[in-house]
């Protein structure tokens, strides 16, 4: 019972994060490359393909992950590795001070504060062309690429300025636009990105190591594609900006560059083959079904039925807070016919295995339902919160639309640890929530409605429903956690 009253649910509250920390975990850099990366007989060694090492090479990286990735790597690699380079989220050494210690060839450069591209990470990023602008064709590069690398990646094309670029950026991610549509326009204004850093770092023989933060594994779309031949319409960027009426009001330098050339000039035609670079080696070590299939593990090991639904979950908020109170009410409700229709009508791809599972559940049993992927949220208000906490207060005010109030939960979180402008990674929506929240003069409604999610969730229950991990050193999107238990 937490000290102001409020009712606590503390066994599907312990159950839902300790299934959140297992998939967290199952990701860290250290596990995917313990288990993805060796050194063998002076090769390289990385998911299957070889790699002879002649002399030691080169490292650069940046995003949420790539941290631990180079700390990893440097263990592999010892005398192998010449020198290394990446650029890492402000603040992330206050949750692995230790590592900083134990970096011997790796200089780290913070930058990127709340996921904003700033002027410590443009030098980063400068720092970066430059190292690889200097290598050679017996030269090996090794690219660590995590989500958030965009951010720590930012430098514009002249004669863009970074407000500028962080400006349209901002204003395109406050009108909703979904990670695709925001590395498309990012693309087509960086040096770097759709290929750039591939292109400058022609001839030597590169290799990346990729964590997927994209629904569906994009290559040109995580982080931006750095290593990927850029394949864009030229025009699609300019069609996105019309789509959320910005265009119109760029500054010219912008206009100026999107109307002018491809992401990447390809001035080396012999580069490519097959619409790939015939030097670089992408290669994707993680993903989201390793998350979700861990905490399956986890739920199953705690005697839950558990079914992973889908990985590529892509909807605004509002929506899915609708589709999953409803989902949870025909559950509840023992409905398998209304849980069939419903799983019909959502936007994104499913998982047949898990959609089949499901449907073969005895629902008067607990089960636990897993989602994984990134929805958008649209911002109308002036507070503070992030896209997992809007969606686990829409959840929990939805039920209570259908006079939900017990035995159901459920978590909405950032594997990155790092939910919008805040310090929580997301968290727990419960029926019953809204109802007990206004019987202590907190009014959900609003807070929502004022995208306030944070700041209710900061003061019902003395914080106890928010998901605090601090930056985990990784990132492969959200995992959303339904939980259902007929028999609590």
């Amino acid at each position: 019972m937490a000290s102001n009253g409020v009712k606590c649910h503390g066994k599907a509250v312990d159950l839902l994060k300790n299934a959140f920390s297992v998939a967290v975990r199952s990701v860290t850099p250290s596990t995917l490359l313990r288990n993805k990366v060796r050194l063998i007989d002076g090769h390289l060694a990385v998911a299957g393909r070889n790699f002879p090492l002649s002399k030691p090479c080169y490292i650069v990286g940046f995003g949420k992950a790539v941290l631990g990735m180079a700390q990893e790597l440097e263990s592999v690699l010892g005398d192998r590795l010449e020198r290394a380079l990446i650029t890492v989220p402000k603040g992330i050494f206050l949750n692995y001070p230790e590592i900083r210690g134990n970096l011997l060839k790796t200089i780290c450069i913070e930058g990127a504060k709340d996921n904003i591209p700033d002027e410590d990470a443009v030098r980063g990023a400068i720092q970066i062309r430059d190292l690889v602008d200097g290598l050679e064709e017996n030269d090996i590069l090794i690219v660590l690429i995590s989500g958030g690398g965009s951010a720590l990646l930012p430098l514009p094309k002249p004669p863009i300025t970074l407000p500028e670029k962080q400006d349209i950026i901002r204003s395109l991610s406050r009108k909703g636009a979904d990670i695709q549509e925001l590395n498309t326009v990012r693309k087509q204004l960086s040096v770097l990105k759709g290929g750039g850093l591939a292109e400058i770092a022609y001839p030597c023989t590169v290799v990346s190591l990729i964590l997927s933060d994209v629904v569906g594994d994009p290559l040109d779309i995580i982080a931006s594609g750095p290593t990927t031949l850029y394949s864009d319409d030229p025009s699609r960027a300019i069609r996105i900006l019309n789509k959320y009426d910005l265009y119109k009001s760029l500054p010219i330098s912008i206009k100026s560059v999107l109307e002018s050339s491809p992401a990447t000039s390809h001035t080396n035609q012999n580069i490519t083959d097959n619409g790939q670079y015939k030097h670089v080696h992408n290669i994707i070590i993680g993903t989201n079904k390793i998350a979700t299939e861990a905490a399956k593990n986890y739920a199953n090991e705690n005697n839950f039925q558990c079914a992973i639904i889908s990985h590529q979950v892509q909807q605004d908020v509002e929506e899915l807070s609708k589709f999953y109170a409803k989902l949870a009410k025909s559950l509840i409700e023992g409905s398998v016919d209304d849980v069939k229709a419903l799983l019909g009508t959502v936007p994104f791809k499913l998982e047949k295995t898990g959609v089949d599972d499901l449907v073969h559940f005895d629902f008067s049993k607990k089960m636990m339902l897993i989602f994984a992927g990134e929805p958008t949220v649209v911002v109308k208000g002036k507070g503070i919160g992030g896209r997992n906490q809007q969606l686990a207060l829409g959840f929990s005010l939805e039920l209570n639309q259908f006079h939900c109030r017990k035995n159901i939960w459920f978590l909405s979180g950032g594997t990155d640890g790092i939910d919008g402008p805040t310090d929580a990674a997301g968290a727990i929506g419960f029926a019953g929530l809204a109802q007990q929240s206004l019987e202590h003069g907190i009014d959900a409604e609003q807070y929502l409605v004022n995208n306030d999610s944070y700041r209710f969730f900061s003061q019902y229950a003395e914080g106890l429903y928010l998901l605090k991990t601090g930056h985990t050193g990784t990132n492969v999107m959200d995992v959303h956690l339904l939980l259902i238990d007929p028999e609590n």
